[in-house]
């Protein structure tokens, strides 16, 4: 399975077929969901004013993929930072989480989704960077 990065190329490089390159956007929240695949690809088209032929405006694909570019940065800046914290833990034999008051306290969503959306047209409006602070 290639990785979020180079479908994140893909979806900038501008000498592909913008159908390509939506296709690319995709995959990289299939890589990425933080709401789970659908309410995150409905957050990121609003949010970026993907219009329905995206030849309309091909930039909008770049704004959805640097908008969840910039909340997985911050997701895997926050599971280094945890799994350097366990790794210290476990040395000094503690083999249980210990309640550190971030998102993992307060467990998942259904279907191991960052956050719950049971409807994927309802979500937050903010950011994803902004809103991933908040799950």
């Amino acid at each position: 399975m290639t990785s979020f990065e180079t479908h994140r190329r893909r979806a900038h490089d501008t000498s592909r077929p913008v159908r390509a390159r939506r296709a690319a956007f995709r995959t990289c929240v299939v890589c990425f969901a933080p709401y789970g695949f659908r309410a995150a690809y409905h957050h990121l088209c609003r949010s970026a004013r993907i219009p329905a032929d995206p030849c309309d405006d091909p930039a909008s694909l770049i704004r959805a993929v640097e908008e969840l570019h910039a909340a997985r940065t911050l997701r895997v800046a926050d599971e280094t930072a945890f799994m350097a914290r366990r790794r210290r833990e476990k040395a000094a034999g503690r083999r249980h989480l210990t309640a550190d008051g971030s998102r993992r306290d307060r467990g998942r969503g259904p279907g191991g989704s960052l956050a719950h959306c049971p409807d994927h047209e309802r979500h937050l409006t903010e950011p994803l960077p902004i809103s991933r602070r908040a799950v």
